[in-house]
């Protein structure tokens, strides 16, 4: 059961870890072929994102390992309610502890709610950079247009 989890987990998470790193690497290698000038000029924004990205990265891990832990505590009491629901029944005690429940939720939810500032300086800083590295591209890759450097506008795009 548990290496289920970690295997469906680890997965889709590699999975996007290779594509992303794939694309970035054939990204670069085709515009370092095209016009490396251009190319390393708009590398700059990279260590930005990745520092960025690396922070986020670290903060959100522990922010989620709390609130897995707390689902981890919901699960294992919704278990024991089910596994004595018998007893639970007789003695009257479900309210008590969907409560219980109840409580646990709204406390990994309260956890949960304290990565959204984390999320908001991740992709923030991220999409600034991006489009930073835009505008950066199109000015220098104007200004080599103009002076000859590039012979044809679609470098730039490229």
């Amino acid at each position: 059961m548990y290496s289920n989890n970690i295997n469906n987990g680890i997965s889709d998470k590699l999975l996007l870890l290779i594509q992303s790193i794939s694309t970035m690497v054939a990204a670069f290698i085709v515009a370092l072929a095209v016009q490396w000038k251009l190319a390393l000029i708009c590398s700059s924004i990279l260590p930005t994102i990745v520092v960025i990205m690396g922070l986020s990265a670290t903060i959100d891990i522990k922010q989620e390992a709390k609130i897995m832990n707390i689902y981890s505590e919901a699960g294992l009491l919704a278990e024991e309610i089910f596994s004595s629901i018998a007893t639970v029944h007789s003695y009257w005690l479900a309210p008590l502890m969907f409560k219980k429940y109840d409580i646990l939720l709204a406390e990994a939810e309260r956890h949960g709610m304290k990565k959204s500032p984390n999320y908001g300086v991740m992709f923030s800083t991220t999409y600034f950079c991006v489009y930073s590295g835009y505008s950066l591209a199109f000015y220098q890759g104007f200004k080599m247009y103009v002076s000859g450097e590039i012979a044809q506008p679609g470098t730039i795009i490229t």
